[in-house]
Parts: C-alpha cells; structure tokens; sequence
C-alpha cells in the first residue's frame, strides 16, 4: 500500500463505480489527476478533503455524440455540459469540422458549417484563430487550449476531402487514385496525432437537413458509395480506431453504407459507430425494428455500435431557424438563405413561393420535431395583438383560419415583425419504456448531446442529468448503478477510450458528486445565455444539482458555479505509427 499522502480524498460517499457492479459506501483517493484507491481512507493523509456525506460519487459523463469543436475557444466547459457533470467530449461528428483547411477555404467552411451544424458564421469568425491548416495543427489547439473538460476529436471527411480535391469536385465525383492514396496519407497523419478514427454523414441527396449554405449536398452526402468504402480502408487496414456514420435518421436515409462499412472493418480491431436511433411517440415501434437491424449486424461478425439520443428536449426556433427541425425541404433552405430581414418579408409573402412550400410539405413524410401542426407558438415579440395566440400549435391556428400550415407559419411570422418564436414536439418519446429499451441493448449507447451544434435553437448539455431523473428519480427504470455505466464506461468504451468512464484505481479522475434529489431539470423553455462572441445569445437547458464535478482530480464546479479551473486533456486512443506532424504533446 502507497503511504504517500493522497492529493485529494472524496470521503463518506455511496462509490458507484461505472462498471455497474452494486455501490458501496468507500472513499476515493486521488493522486497526481489519477484514481489511486478506493476503502477506508479516513486515517490516511490527504492534501484536501471533500466530504461526500453520504451522496452518490460516480464517474463523470462521457459524451460521445459532440460538436463542440467552435465552442471551446470561448467556452473551456462547453455549454452547459461540463455544469451537469459532463467530463469528456467527442467532436466532429459527422464529417462536419474545422481542419484541415487551406487558407482560401476558411470562409467557405465557416458558411458550411453555418448550415450544417448551424454556428453563426459571426461566431466563428470573431471566436477563432484560423491560424492552423493541418489537422495534426489542429490538435495542437485542441492540446493548447484552457480546457474544462477532457476532448476527443474525429478527423471529419468533409473538409478532407475539399482540402485534397476543391469543393466542387468532392461534391461531383469519387477521388481519383492519387488523391486516394493523399487522403489515406491524411487520415494516417491525422491518427497519428491524436485523431480517434474518421467521421461522415452519407445520408444521400434527399431527406438530408445536413446541407451546404447553398442548399447543395455536402461531399461524403454526395460521394458514391463505393468511394467512401475505399476511404475508410485507411483506418481499416491501419488495424485501431473509429469510423463514425451518421446514415440514417429515423425515417430518412439508408444504413446499407454502414452495413458495408462494417463488413469491411469485420476483424480489423476498428469498430463503426453508427448514427443514430431515435425513440418516437409517433413511430413506437422504431426501437425494436433499429436494435432487430443491430442483431444481424453483429451476427455477421460486424463491429458495429449504434449512438442513440433518447433524453427529454426539444427545440425553439424563429422561423429562419427551421433547419433545426425541417432542413431537408427545399422551401425551409430558401427561407435560411434569404436570412432574417426585409428579403425573408418579402419571401414569406410571395404566393408563389408559398405555393411550392406548401406543396413540398405536404408532399414529404414528417418525423417528429418537424411537424408544423404540432409547433407551438412561444413567443410573438412586441406584439400584443398576438400575445392570445401564445401556447396554441400552428395546427390550432389552421383549425381556425383555414390557411394551410405554410400559410399560417408565413402569415404569423410576418405579423410578428420575424420574431414568431416556436416550440416543436419532443424530439424524442415522451414516455421512457422506449429509452430503456434501446440502453438494455450492449450494442446501443447513450451519451449523444450533439452539444455546441445548433446553438440557437436548442442545447442538450443537460442530457446526462435528465436521464438520471427521468430514468432513475422519477420511474425506477435503472439504479444509479446502471444508469452510470450507461452514462460513463459504455460510451468511453464504444469509442475505445479505456481509461475513463469508470472509478477504478489506475483511470482518471473525472468524477461527479451529487444527491439525486438535488438534481433538477426546467423543462418549461430553455435559458437564453449572453456568452457567445461579442456577448451573442444561445439556448441551454436550465439543469444541474451536482455538489462537485471534478475533471482529472481537480474541481471545476462545485454547487453549479464554475471554479475556473481547466484540467481538460486531449484524449488520445491510437497509437502512432511514427512521430505526429506538429508539436503535440502525449495526453
């Protein structure tokens, strides 16, 4: 036994370790960022002591559905994230990022990533750099930046591929066999440095609300299946890592390129992360059909796991905002691109253009969050002629008007001088059978906020601390035992990070404290928050409760209020084939 002098003892708490094994009343000895012991450590001797009292202790949560990547140059805690006892990222999902990229580039990418991941152009451009053009430069920003969390990072394909072949051809044609052998020399180089594995969306040209700011198709949504395979060979044959798929979103795209992606990684050690199962009032059955899907998968000896996002939220939106909900209809990219001012009054009163919207809409299957009837009216600006039509749904007001959907959303946004603000239905079911039903299954994990994305209309950093209400509080669906390893060790583990997500001697120190009771989560309307650049606005849950959060043994919140400390590391989990390009230090 060590007698050396503990930096830090968690004392007098109920230890949930992550792994799911029955809880026990323990103290956590901490040392130099790292669990040292776990037992009776009253008697020993310790830098600082805090107090647990009997409250739960438990691994902090792992996120590994992210776009954070923007964020962190002006927010080391990302969003409301790191307050709810969220320890460890994961970015660029998708295939969306910010390298590498040549210097010509860097607008066009800040107007892609405006669209597909909605960050303000204004934001980045004004939060960022821009002084990298590399990805393994990229990662030593990511190493180098004051940081509340801990951070790992996809090399999406997306700016890959315009960084090898133009924009113009990525989005046209599969790469050539030079250019081929250039991305597979990336992707290596990228891994080499700390990237864990690549990302994309391919969720095709039609049914896709991941679109260019011109209403095109982005590059992996546009490459010809047969050319992605032959992309993901690089990380296949390199034997370790992620390959991460977002190919289908409830009842839009086609998970037959994951299936390929899978059959070509069978064996390798490289496991595909697939995206995404979603639960659904309307579609209750989805659960069972997605997790049937999964089973043969890993039948055939695929490696496949599927991300799922399965908490209570929703979004609220103007209507230049729609994207959100209802990016993949021609008529709602039009009314995005116009943008919010006198071009956008003028579209929303044309008939014609009305006319072809309300066609499309009524023409296109509708999926949750993205059903116009069902968005309820939650703020009309200035206008108190309006104010009765507040906590009505859109479908109330065609009930009483006789216009169409399209024609009531246009009419009242208009009236409202543009400041119409909507609530849509819950992105995910209501009841929590279909969650539970997702989560038993070894195969499909949680942890998904898709924090940093979508800033004005919706932020699921509270994600984490919902479940823990919604599933253990409030229902009794899981223990504290369970929903922890759901919330932590399940997802570091799908995405092969093995020393985190657990509270066992030898793995960091990203731990939270917290009585459940204390928890809370105000699902009345989301919180307008002024830290953007330039003191802009974005939505975030109102939730916490945590007494502490600490991240790599050091407290960064404690009772909600942040410490400003940044003890947040780069989380690497490939081994280099030989020394990274840059300066970028171990983690």
């Amino acid at each position: 036994m060590d007698a050396a002098p503990f930096d830090t003892v968690i004392g007098h708490g109920f230890v949930v370790d992550g792994t799911g094994a029955s809880g026990r009343y323990a103290d956590v000895g901490i040392r130099a960022g790292r669990i040292a012991e776990i037992g009776n450590l009253c008697d020993r001797a310790a830098h600082r002591r805090i107090d647990a009292g009997g409250r739960i202790v438990a691994p902090g949560h792992v996120t590994q559905h992210s776009h954070y990547d923007a964020a962190l140059f002006w927010d080391p805690y990302c969003q409301g994230s790191a307050r709810n006892g969220v320890t460890t990222v994961v970015n660029s999902n998708c295939g969306f990022g910010f390298a590498p990229v040549r210097p010509a580039d860097i607008e066009r990418t800040m107007l892609m990533m405006s669209t597909t991941e909605q960050i303000p152009v204004e934001h980045q451009r004004d939060g960022m750099p821009w002084d990298w053009e590399s990805f393994p430069e990229w990662l030593v920003h990511m190493e180098n930046l004051p940081k509340g969390v801990n951070v790992g990072t996809y090399l999406p394909l997306n700016p890959l591929l315009v960084y090898v072949m133009g924009v113009d051809a990525a989005k046209t044609r599969v790469p050539t066999d030079d250019e081929m052998v250039t991305l597979h020399r990336l992707i290596n180089e990228a891994m080499d440095a700390g990237a864990i594995g690549i990302s994309m969306s391919a969720m095709g040209r039609t049914g896709n609300s991941h679109v260019d700011f011109d209403g095109t198709s982005m590059p992996t949504d546009s490459m010809d299946h047969d050319g992605l395979v032959e992309i993901c060979r690089a990380v296949v044959e390199r034997g370790e890592g992620i390959i991460q798929v977002l190919s289908r979103i409830a009842i839009f795209g086609d998970r037959v390129i994951t299936e390929r992606i899978g059959e070509l990684a069978k064996g390798s050690g490289v496991r595909v992360v697939h995206n995404v199962f979603l639960t659904s009032d309307l579609m209750p059955h989805m659960p069972a059909e997605d997790i049937a899907w999964l089973d043969e998968q890993r039948v055939l000896g695929r490696d496949i796991t599927a991300g799922a996002l399965v908490n209570r939220g929703w979004v609220e939106m103007r209507v230049h905002e729609l994207d959100t909900v209802a990016g993949q209809l021609a008529g709602v990219r039009r009314i995005v691109a116009t943008g919010d001012g006198d071009g956008l009054r003028d579209l929303l009163g044309d008939t014609e253009f009305l006319s072809e919207f309300e066609t499309e809409y009524s023409s296109t299957p509708q999926f949750g969050p993205g059903d116009f009837a069902g968005q309820t009216i939650v703020g009309v600006g200035n206008h108190p002629e309006l104010e009765h039509l507040l906590g009505r749904t859109l479908g109330d007001v065609v009930a009483e008007t006789g216009q169409t959907l399209v024609e009531a959303l246009a009419d009242l946004a208009v009236r409202a001088d543009l400041e119409l603000e909507l609530r849509s239905p819950s992105v995910s079911a209501t009841t929590p059978d279909q969650a539970t039903t997702l989560l038993a299954h070894s195969g499909v994990v949680g942890g998904g906020s898709d924090g940093g994305a979508h800033t004005k209309t919706f932020g699921m950093g509270h994600y984490a601390t919902d479940l823990l209400i919604w599933l253990v509080r409030e229902h009794g669906l899981l223990t504290v035992e369970e929903a922890h390893f759901q919330l932590a060790l399940k997802s570091a583990q799908s995405v092969a990070i093995h020393d985190r997500g657990a509270l066992l001697p030898g793995y960091w120190a990203d731990v939270v404290v917290y009585d459940l009771d204390e928890l809370y989560f105000d699902m009345s309307s989301y919180e307008k928050v002024h830290d953007m650049p330039n003191g802009d606005w974005r939505r975030e849950g109102k939730a916490g409760g945590y007494r502490h959060v600490l991240v790599n043994g050091e407290v960064t919140f404690e009772r909600d209020a942040c410490t400003d400390e940044t003890p947040g590391r780069l989380v690497r989990v490939t081994v280099p084939r030989r020394e990274p390009s840059g300066n970028v230090a171990g983690g």
